[in-house]
């Protein structure tokens, strides 16, 4: 009799268990350095200047430096002497005609005694404006400014990564197996 054969086969399996590192980053913040110089500021000033020339007010009150009052002295005695010696001439000539009469000698004395009338003047000193002579000049401000850039430095820290090694265990799950028995019959093992 045959018997019929049944078998069952399990197919071996590998198993794996794999650890996933873990990463660890550390990063330091940058080191930054900022330096700001100060800047030039140069000034420079012209101060102004005021010039007030009131020589020519002063010279009509009869207030005159002392050079030039010498030197209008000096002119004033010139020209006396002129009209004295002129008027010396003609009261000469007078006199030498005394005989062609006209009472020469008295008009000549009369003119000694008798001083001539005062003549008053009202007015304001200075006369106007333009006897005291004005000018000014402006100051001058010259700015100059020289600006200064800034020093920067930057440090970089790079950063620093630590993980361990990415491992996998590979193992035999299930071993390969084959399983045979005889379905409905006597087996005698020879077919």
């Amino acid at each position: 009799m045959n018997a019929r054969l049944e078998m069952r086969q399990t197919y071996a399996q590998i198993g794996m268990d794999s650890s996933r590192p873990h990463i660890e980053q550390k990063q330091a913040p940058a080191e930054l350095s900022i330096e700001q110089p100060r800047g030039r500021l140069e000034i420079e000033t012209q101060a102004a200047v005021l010039e007030i020339d009131s020589s020519r007010a002063w010279s009509e009150i009869g207030r005159v430096p002392p050079l030039e009052s010498g030197k209008n002295f000096a002119e004033a005695a010139k020209q006396a002497g002129r009209e004295g010696t002129s008027r010396m001439a003609a009261e000469g000539d007078q006199l030498m005609r005394i005989e062609n009469g006209g009472n020469a000698v008295s008009r000549i004395a009369k003119s000694y005694t008798t001083p001539p009338a005062e003549v008053t003047q009202f007015g304001f000193t200075p006369r106007s404006l333009d006897r005291v002579k004005i000018n000014y000049t402006p100051a001058e401000v010259r700015v100059n400014y020289t600006a200064e850039r800034p020093r920067i430095d930057v440090k970089v820290n790079r950063p620093e990564l630590t993980s361990a090694p990415w491992t996998t265990d590979i193992y035999l799950r299930q071993k390969n197996q084959l399983d045979m028995w005889p379905v409905g019959g006597i087996y005698d093992g020879k077919g």
